[in-house]
C-alpha cells in the first residue's frame, strides 16, 4: 500500500490517496487513479524527480521509476476549471531553496499549473524527508492535516449507528426527534472527540459549532427542539467532552496539553502556564511529543550533528532530514521564548529561507509562500476598490502609496504597495513594519536596525526607479538580522510570517 500527499488550492487543503491494491503497474492506471480519488478534470501528465539529472523533473514513463520518498508533479495540459467554471490555480508546494528563489521572481506565482505528489512509505515517527517537499507521515505526536473546510462526522459504534439509523428513519417518515439515551450520547461525543483531536486539541467556538452542525446534518433526528440553531446543546456538550479528553491526555503526559498545566510549570514559577500559550489559529503542531523511541538526549545529539551538517555546501537533503527529526525538541525550546540571538546560535539552520518555509509547513501543514501570494493576488482587485473608496487624509495617503502601481506592471511592486496601503487603511503606520533606508546611510541604517524589535528592512539604491530591485531586503528580530538578501518586500513579509510561527513570536502591538 502506498500513500500520496498532494495540495490543491481550489480545496485549500491536503488529501491523502490510498492505493489499496498496491502501486498501479502502468502510468495510465496511476493517472486514472489519481484523477479519480483527487477529482481532477482535464488532461495532465506526471513528472518525477530524476536523481540522474540533478533532481530535475522528467516525464514519468514507467511506475518502476517511482521510489520510496520520491516526488511526482502533476502538470496540466489543458486549462482546468473548477465546478464554478473559474480557473483552478495549481501551485507547486516545493520548499527547497530553488523553489523559494523562483517564488520571488515569478510574476504570477499563483498560476503555476502543477501540484506536487509525495510518495512515502508507512512510518511511525517524525516526517518523511524529500528534497522538494515535506510530507508529514502518520505519528502519534505529529498531526498531518489542518482543520477541514467541511467536518466529516465519523462512524460511531455499531449499536450507536443502528439506533441513529432507526431514529433517522422515524424522523423522515414521522418527523419524530430522537432523545438519545446516556449510552448513545456518550458514544456520539466520544466518536466526535476522537475525530476532532486528529486536527487540534483546542478548537475555537466556531469550530465546535461546525462539528455540531455537521452532526445534525448527517443525523437530523438529533436536532434539538426549541434551539435556534438546532445544535446548541451538542456544541456545549462537545466543549465539556474535549475538556475531559484533554485531561486524560494530560494525565498520560501528552506534551501539547501538559505544557499548559499548573503541575508542569518550571521550578520557582508561580503562574500556571508560564510563558506558554495555546496554539494560534493556523497552528496544527504546536508542541508535539517526541517521536517513539526518541528522548531529549537522542534529539540533542541530532542537534549537535545538525550544527556540523549546516556548514557543508550542497547539503540541503541532510539538513532537511535532521530538521524534520528534531522538530519536537525544537518546539519544546521555542515555546519558552528564548532570545533570538541565543536560539539562532543553537539552531542556525532554521534561519534559512527554505527552512523557514519548511518549519511553517511542519507547524501548519500548509505551504507558506505560494499560499500567501495566491490569496493575496486573489484579493488585490477587491482591495484596490476598497482603497479607492476611502476618503480624507487616510485616502490621500493610500493614493500616494499606490502611485507606483500605475508606473509598472511588476507584480512584486503591486504586492508591496498593497501591503503598505493595507497598513494605512487599518490606521497603522507602514514604517512600523517596513524600515526603508538608502544605501548611502551606512551607520544610521545599522543603528536603526539594532533598535528594531521586529520588522523588514529595505536598503534602496540612491536614484533607483520604482521597478529596480533593492540593494538588500531582510528581516530583523530583536535587533538581529536573521534573514537578508531577500528578493522583495512581499517575499520578506512571507518570511516574517514564517518566523513568527517558527519562533512562537507574538504579533507586534502596533500591527
Amino acid at each position: 500500500m502506498s500513500t500520496v500527499k498532494t495540495t490543491f488550492w481550489i480545496k485549500n487543503n491536503s488529501q491523502r490517496v490510498i492505493f489499496q491494491d498496491g502501486m498501479p503497474t502502468s502510468v495510465a492506471d496511476l493517472s486514472k487513479e489519481i484523477a479519480k480519488q483527487c477529482n481532477l478534470q482535464g488532461s495532465f501528465r506526471l513528472q518525477f524527480m530524476d536523481p540522474d539529472f540533478e533532481d530535475d523533473f522528467m516525464n514519468l514513463m514507467s511506475t518502476s521509476e517511482i521510489q520510496d520518498k520520491s516526488t511526482l508533479k502533476v502538470v496540466s495540459l489543458t486549462t482546468s476549471s473548477d465546478r464554478d467554471g473559474s480557473p483552478i490555480p495549481h501551485v507547486d508546494t516545493s520548499q527547497n531553496e530553488s523553489a523559494c528563489s523562483s517564488a520571488c521572481s515569478s510574476p504570477a506565482l499563483s498560476l503555476l499549473s502543477c501540484d506536487t505528489l509525495v510518495f512515502s512509505p508507512p512510518s511511525t515517527s517524525g516526517y518523511s524527508e524529500s528534497s522538494a517537499s515535506l510530507a508529514p507521515v502518520s505519528s502519534s505526536s505529529i498531526k498531518s492535516s489542518a482543520w477541514p473546510a467541511e467536518f466529516t462526522v465519523p462512524r460511531f459504534t455499531y449499536d450507536a449507528e443502528l439506533k441513529l439509523e432507526q431514529g433517522n428513519a422515524a424522523f423522515k417518515t414521522q418527523g419524530a426527534f430522537l432523545s438519545p439515551d446516556p449510552k448513545l450520547k456518550i458514544s456520539i461525543l466520544d466518536g466526535l472527540a476522537e475525530e476532532i483531536v486528529k486536527y487540534k486539541l483546542y478548537p475555537s467556538d466556531a469550530e465546535y459549532g461546525q462539528v455540531a452542525e455537521a452532526l445534525i446534518k448527517k443525523h437530523p433526528c438529533l436536532k434539538e427542539r426549541g434551539s435556534v440553531t438546532g445544535y446548541s446543546g451538542w456544541k456545549a456538550s462537545l466543549k465539556y467532552k474535549l475538556g475531559n479528553y484533554r485531561t486524560k491526555l494530560r494525565n498520560i503526559g501528552y506534551t501539547e496539553v501538559t505544557v499548559n498545566s499548573i503541575k508542569h510549570k518550571p521550578d520557582g514559577i508561580s503562574s500556571p502556564a508560564y510563558r506558554v500559550k495555546k496554539p494560534r489559529k493556523a497552528e496544527v503542531n504546536y508542541c508535539p511529543s517526541h517521536p517513539q523511541g526518541e528522548t531529549d538526549e537522542t534529539l540533542e545529539a541530532v542537534r549537535q550533528t545538525l550544527l556540523t551538517e549546516v556548514k557543508k555546501k550542497n547539503n540541503e537533503k541532510n539538513v532537511r532530514m535532521l530538521m524534520d527529526k528534531s522538530f519536537s525538541i525544537r518546539r519544546h525550546e521555542v515555546i519558552k521564548e528564548p532570545l533570538i540571538a541565543d536560539f539562532k546560535t543553537r539552531w542556525p539552520a532554521l534561519f534559512r529561507k527554505e527552512e523557514v518555509c519548511a518549519e511553517f509547513e511542519r507547524i501548519t501543514t500548509a505551504p507558506l509562500v505560494s499560499r500567501l501570494f495566491a490569496n493575496m493576488d486573489a484579493y488585490i482587485a477587491k482591495l484596490m476598490k476598497i482603497f479607492a473608496s476611502r476618503g480624507g487624509v487616510v485616502g490621500q495617503r493610500i493614493k500616494t502609496l499606490l502611485v507606483p502601481t500605475t508606473q509598472t506592471d511588476d507584480i512584486e511592486v503591486k504586492r508591496e504597495c498593497i501591503i503598505k496601503s493595507l497598513c494605512v487603511y487599518l490606521n497603522e503606520d507602514p514604517s512600523s513594519l517596513i524600515l526603508e533606508f538608502m544605501d548611502t546611510d551606512g551607520a544610521s541604517t545599522q543603528e536603526a536596525i539594532q533598535k528594531a524589535v521586529m520588522g523588514i528592512y529595505v536598503i534602496r539604491y540612491e536614484g533607483a526607479d520604482v521597478e529596480d530591485s533593492p540593494a538588500d531586503v531582510g528581516v530583523v528580530l530583536e535587533g538581529e538580522k536573521v534573514l537578508q538578501d531577500l528578493c522583495s518586500v512581499p517575499y520578506a513579509t512571507a518570511m516574517l510570517l514564517g518566523l513568527i510561527y517558527g519562533l512562537n513570536l507574538s504579533y507586534p502591538p502596533e500591527l
